[in-house]
């Protein structure tokens, strides 16, 4: 075999695999943004404890403990489904008032209609950080609860 020709192969063998990672990425992709987003939740504080919304037909209840959500510490992220057959769940945390970066937990099925999980909150230089924890549950309809809540840098 010349050279021609195996460097001509070679390329398109690079050319091959370069296309099927950019339709792998594209599917991905649109998976992610085939969610329903519910209007998120004003009128609860997570800080005080769980926050419950209805959607789809059921209801998707989010707590975080410690319950004061302290920056660079382990936090323990629940959901709970109510009335969903959910196949999985995962949290988005998205700062507001500043871009923190991509911050998803998938969540383990702890029990039925139970799902947990672990994360940290970075720290800002703003000194108060509003956040969104936006869940996402995988059911009959794919749906996104955000819950808002802030922190406070030491």
């Amino acid at each position: 075999m010349s050279e021609k020709v195996r460097g001509a192969l070679i390329l398109l063998g690079f050319a091959l695999i370069a296309a099927v990672a950019f339709f792998w990425a594209r599917h991905w992709q649109s998976e992610q943004l085939g969610f329903v987003r519910i209007d998120p939740v004003v009128d609860c504080d997570l800080r005080a404890g769980p926050c419950r919304e209805t959607a789809a037909g059921g209801s998707v209840t989010l707590s975080i403990a410690p319950s004061d959500i302290p920056l660079m510490k382990t936090l323990r992220l629940a959901v709970v489904t109510e009335g969903l057959a959910a196949r999985d769940a995962t949290v988005e945390i998205r700062g507001l008032n500043m871009d923190m970066g991509l911050n998803r937990t998938v969540l383990s099925r702890t029990d039925a209609g139970r799902w947990e999980g672990e994360t940290i909150l970075p720290i800002c230089s703003q000194r108060r950080m509003e956040w969104e924890a936006a869940v996402r549950v995988v059911a009959e309809q794919r749906i996104e609860v955000p819950f808002r809540f802030h922190t406070s840098r030491p």
